[in-house]
């Protein structure tokens, strides 16, 4: 059975492929539209559109060569004016799936994960790296040095980088607010809250987990920089089980082979109108994997549907898996492949029930 195109697959093949040999940017397109970057970007990941922009991308890529402008519906000729209106139906057709408006193939609306509602206030919370790790960066990591990067003091950056630039793309009309633990306001910690990395160098993360004692997950603290950590994940019928990454040592150097990550949803504990989001590998690697699991192109829109299907209706749920390394690159998380999954709570029926008959 052939794949359908997503509403935001769509958008984006239209920009990059549209006419071949011109591909635009998402700035080209916005001043076209009349749109910001952030907008074209939260339309490409999952963010619906009103309708009457469907209607400008149809006007404008129903010409058979890029503009400066839109053209009115007048301005086409009669094979234009044919493509105009095709693909007008078809986009107004993905926009119905997605926006649950009726789907002639019976598809459920997919919501995603990291998509708020307008408006409301979101917060990120990073990890500090402490001042003892930070001095080894020499003067970009102090303040009074001339290449002082404050951006240095976030233990997950290359995750931060990927995580802010989605959300805010996703959510274009959300005030988004970035700070470590100490800089944080109270009413920073009752938005949608997003907490990146563990409870060694996160104290959002290590109070948070206080008040959700009862998700059987818990991150083991690290006695030293250098130790390996690892979760403890706890099981229906009692049974625990220690989850560790995999690490290769060789002559005094150290590789990570495959990570462990975290990740968790459940009401804000300090405002329960409004969420707590986890992200969290015992590496900075696994905390990289475990946001691309929910912002890479190709397989986000999979695992926030497999979210759905998994934990409709539930709003406190977690899942731990495998972030693999391979020739030094993160593998993104795919979370419909059993073998990627290593925990996931609440647990299913099915394996409730294994469970219990094996024990």
């Amino acid at each position: 059975m052939p794949r359908v195109t997503t509403l935001a697959e769509r958008l984006r093949e239209l920009r990059t492929a549209g006419w071949p040999g011109h591909p635009l940017t998402q700035r080209a397109l916005g001043r076209v539209l009349g749109v910001s970057v952030p907008l074209i970007s939260s339309w490409e990941h999952g963010t619906v559109p009103p309708p009457e922009r469907l209607d400008d991308y149809a006007l404008y890529f129903a010409l058979s060569e890029p503009a400066s402008s839109l053209p009115g519906v007048d301005q086409l000729d009669g094979e234009q004016q044919q493509a105009f209106h095709e693909l007008r139906r078809s986009l107004h057709t993905l926009r119905g799936r997605v926006a649950g408006e009726g789907d002639a193939l019976g598809e459920p609306a997919i919501p995603h994960p990291l998509h708020f509602p307008p408006g409301q206030a979101i917060t990120i919370v990073p990890s500090e790296l402490p001042q003892h790790v930070r001095d080894q960066f020499g003067d970009v990591s102090r303040p009074h040095g001339p290449d002082y990067v404050e951006s240095y003091k976030y233990a997950d950056l290359d995750a931060l980088i990927e995580l802010l630039s989605f959300i805010r793309g996703m959510n274009p009309t959300n005030p988004t607010t970035v700070g470590v633990p100490r800089e944080l306001s109270t009413d920073d910690l009752t938005a949608h809250l997003i907490a990146l990395g563990g409870v060694d160098f996160n104290e959002v993360t290590a109070a948070a987990l206080t008040d959700l004692s009862h998700v059987p997950v818990k991150q083991l603290e690290r006695e030293t920089f250098h130790d390996t950590g690892a979760f403890s994940v706890g099981y229906a019928d009692g049974r625990r089980a220690r989850l560790a990454p995999k690490l290769h040592r060789d002559q005094g150097s150290t590789t990570l082979r495959e990570d462990v990550a975290h990740y968790l949803r459940a009401p804000n504990p300090y405002n329960r109108e409004r969420t707590l989001t986890f992200f969290n590998g015992m590496y900075s690697r696994g905390s990289y994997g475990i946001v691309r699991a929910l912002t890479d192109p190709k397989i986000q829109e999979r695992n926030a549907a497999y979210v759905d299907r998994r934990f409709h209706g539930t709003d406190t749920y977690s899942i731990v898996c495998r972030v693999k390394i391979v020739a030094n690159e993160v593998v993104v998380p795919d979370w419909t492949v059993d073998d990627i999954r290593l925990h996931e709570w609440p647990e299913a029926e099915h394996d409730r029930t294994s469970g219990a008959a094996a024990h």
